[in-house]
This record gives structure tokens, C-alpha cells and sequence, in this order.
């Protein structure tokens, strides 16, 4: 059906934080959006930061034990569909990314709905760990992908995804978002007051003037992102690092230009030289012992009647980003571990941090022996962000890949379950 190298194919990427979308063979995706939908039913930051938003949005992830689980389908629908008129596709194959522990059943959902409602001649689902590692011409990687909702490391063996031994931890971009926007709070003596960007003051009414026992589920997803947007912007502007091993303030203090002030979005100063306990925020990524509160340990697995191609819940960690990479290395075949470690794909928007490769290179040469040598691989700038669409990309440009589509035809005939065969 589709034997060229060239097919357009629409490459998407749903993330618990921003969604990407494209064509296959482009170097980046052409529309990059906050995976939040307004009371509305709109999509993208100006409709989320219009004053006519009325403070309200609706998330598509909602689980923070499962970042990948889709809890809104109606929601999830719309991102599609405003997205796919957004960016005028129509008639392409459509490829979208799992990141190897979404409920079984969601595949055959997505399936479904990809071929009955948005009409697409074909359809494949292909993990994120494994788009990554190819984004860098990496075929076996151990993937350490750093976003919104948590932390995941994900051995990729011959493209293979190694499900049993994939980790998770929750000490995400939104985790530290929200360390920060404690110290902030402390350093103020005041909550932080939220607006969208760019919006003029005096035209918003904060929802954080409300009791947060009071905000609707609606109105609590639309705080937690204008807070979250607040502090993107604060790292972004003051290049929050994670150089430092030990924290030493004194050091830290030196490295602060002199002048540094943020300036909240209610207007409030925040002198930084005299808060460098801002910068060293980050660290939480590599602190020993239990920092956030995740689920009880689970009952043990019957082997026999469990699935054994998803992980189960003992995948979700509470431990620092080294030991969440070494306990995943653990549970590769010894064999293969050596190559893992030579080749360890950094990528997700929150390992953008400055100093943080060089950083978990060196924790992960402690904790190993000493006949194994740790390389970390990442890309630069948004090409780490953006490493799962790019590598679908790539993937959907190859001539060799267009076999493996899942065609109308073929679901006519067997239906949905078939993803599950396909998409292993």
C-alpha cells in the first residue's frame, strides 16, 4: 500500500505535559501545543492565556500513578482533531507513541478510533524509548527520557523495548516545578499568584484568590499550568543548573550574575542573588531516599495468568535518576549491559538542565564497575524535547518501515485487536 520512501505520514506525540505533531521526514514537528484543551474545547497556548478562557481546562492524562493513560477519550479526540485541521491533514497514515506502560486495552481504543471516526488508511504505534534512540542513530540504548509527569528509564534492545525492565520515577518536570514554586512561596511569604502570559493585569482574576479546596477539577488543570508555565519561564530566564555534586552555596552564590532579579506574575520581585537556593532546586533529581508519596508495594504478579509484556506498578520508583537508570540496567540481560551503558540516550524536556549529562555520567560511573564505561548521548536544544518525533519521523520516511503499517483493510477485516499483535 504505501511502498515509497516518501508517504507523509502525520507523526504525533502525546505527552503528559506538550503534544507534538507533524510530517514524517520534516526535522521538527510544525505544531507544538499544551496537552490541555479550554472549557471550550480549544487547543494552543493563546486560546489557554484568552481572557475568554474563564480560567477552566480539561486534561487528557489525569492519572499521576500512570502518565500515560488517557482518562479523557473525548478530550483526546478533540487534541486530534483540532490539531490534524490545524496543521490540514488528511488522507495520511498516522503514527502516535506509547511509552511502553499504558493500560493494555488503550491501544485497541486508540485503533479504533483512528480508523471509525478520522478515516486513516493506515495506523501504527510504535514506543517512545525506541523513537528516541533512533532520533540518534541508536538502534540498543538505554533510554533515560526526563518529562512532565516523572522520570523513565527504558532499555531498547535491536529496537527492541525491554517492557519487564522499564522504571519509572516521579520526580518529573512538574515535581520540580512545584519544589520551586515552594521556595518561592517561602522566600515571599505569600502563595503565588498565577495569570497567563502576556495577558495585561487587572483583566484576570487569579484563581489562586479561592481556596484550592473550592477550585473545580477544571479550574485546578488551568492553575496547574499557568504555575507551571511561571516556573518554565523562571528556569528558562535564569539557567537553573545542575553542575553542582555537593551543594555549596557560597559556590553557587558566585555564579549568580549580579542584578538577577525575576519578576513574578503579579508583579513581585524576587531578588535571586539573595535566594541561590533557587538554582540548586534541580538536585531533587539525584537525592537519596523517598521525596513524594507513590503507590503501596503490589501484591505479587501471578505469572501465569499476568501479562507479561507491561510492567507492573513495582516499575514506579520514588529514587534518585542514576539509581532509576541502574536498577533498569539491572533487569537487562547481563549481556547486554555494557552496551547499554555506552550508549545512554538522554532526552525530554526536562533534561535540558544545564550540566545534567555530565552529571549522570559521572553518578553512574560510581555505582558500576569499573570495566564498564558510561557515555551519555543527547541531543541539543529542542532536539532533546522534541527526541520521540523525531525519531517517529525518521521512522515513517523509511522505505523499509512501510510494510509494517496497519492498513484499513487489514482492521476491516480483524478489527482492533489486531494492535496488539501490531504494536507489541
Amino acid at each position: 500500500m504505501f511502498c515509497g520512501d516518501e508517504t507523509g505520514a502525520y507523526v504525533v506525540e502525546t505527552g503528559w505535559t506538550n503534544s507534538r505533531f507533524g510530517w514524517g521526514g520534516a526535522a521538527d514537528p510544525c505544531l507544538q501545543i499544551p496537552t490541555l484543551l479550554t472549557h471550550k474545547g480549544s487547543i494552543g497556548l493563546s486560546a489557554l492565556n484568552s481572557n475568554e478562557n474563564g480560567n477552566h481546562a480539561t486534561r487528557i492524562f489525569d492519572n499521576p500513578n500512570n502518565t500515560s493513560e488517557i482518562t479523557n477519550w473525548d478530550a483526546w479526540e478533540t487534541l486530534m482533531s483540532q490539531s490534524m485541521s490545524q496543521t490540514l491533514c488528511s488522507d495520511r497514515p498516522i503514527l502516535t507513541m506509547d511509552p511502553g506502560f499504558s493500560p493494555p486495552d488503550q491501544k485497541e481504543t486508540q485503533t479504533e478510533i483512528m480508523f471509525e471516526k478520522f478515516q486513516a488508511p493506515a495506523y501504527f504505534i510504535s514506543h517512545k524509548a525506541a523513537l528516541s534512540a533512533f532520533s540518534l542513530g541508536r538502534h540498543t540504548a538505554m533510554v533515560v527520557d526526563c518529562g512532565g509527569g516523572g522520570n523513565v528509564a527504558t532499555p531498547v534492545i535491536d529496537g527492541i523495548v525491554l517492557k519487564r525492565s522499564l522504571r519509572r520515577s516521579v520526580r518529573g518536570g512538574d515535581f520540580l516545578d512545584l519544589q520551586l514554586k515552594e521556595v518561592i512561596e517561602k522566600k515571599t511569604g505569600k502563595p503565588l499568584a498565577v495569570r497567563p502570559e502576556r495577558l495585561p493585569s487587572g483583566k484576570y482574576k487569579s484563581p489562586t484568590n479561592a481556596h484550592l479546596s473550592s477550585l473545580s477539577a477544571s479550574e485546578k488543570a488551568y492553575r496547574d499550568f499557568c504555575v507551571h508555565a511561571s516556573m518554565t519561564d523562571f528556569k528558562k530566564s535564569h539557567g537553573v543548573s545542575l553542575q553542582f555534586a555537593k551543594v555549596d552555596m557560597r559556590e553557587v552564590s558566585g555564579l549568580i550574575p549580579d542584578g538577577s532579579v525575576y519578576e513574578l506574575p503579579d508583579g513581585t520581585p524576587v531578588n535571586v542573588n539573595e535566594h541561590p537556593d533557587l538554582y540548586v532546586v534541580p538536585e531533587a533529581m539525584f537525592m537519596e531516599g523517598p521525596l513524594t508519596k507513590t503507590p503501596s508495594d503490589p501484591a505479587p504478579m501471578d505469572v501465569e495468568g499476568s501479562d507479561q509484556s507491561a510492567p507492573s506498578d513495582s516499575s514506579l520508583l520514588d529514587v534518585p535518576l542514576h539509581r532509576l537508570a541502574h536498577s533498569a540496567l539491572s533487569e537487562a540481560d547481563v549481556d547486554c549491559r555494557k552496551e547499554l551503558l555506552m550508549n545512554l540516550v538522554l532526552c525530554g524536556r526536562g533534561s535540558r538542565f544545564s550540566g545534567l549529562d555530565t552529571r549522570l555520567n559521572k553518578e553512574l560511573t560510581a555505582m558500576t564497575p569499573s570495566t564498564f564505561r558510561v557515555k551519555v548521548a543527547s541531543g541539543k536544544g529542542e532536539e532533546r524535547s522534541n527526541a520521540s518525533w523525531i525519531g517517529g519521523s525518521i521512522l515513517t520516511s523509511l522505505g523499509s518501515f512501510q510494510q509494517l503499517w496497519l492498513s484499513k483493510a487489514e482492521y476491516d477485516e480483524y478489527g482492533s485487536t489486531l494492535a496488539v499483535q501490531r504494536f507489541p
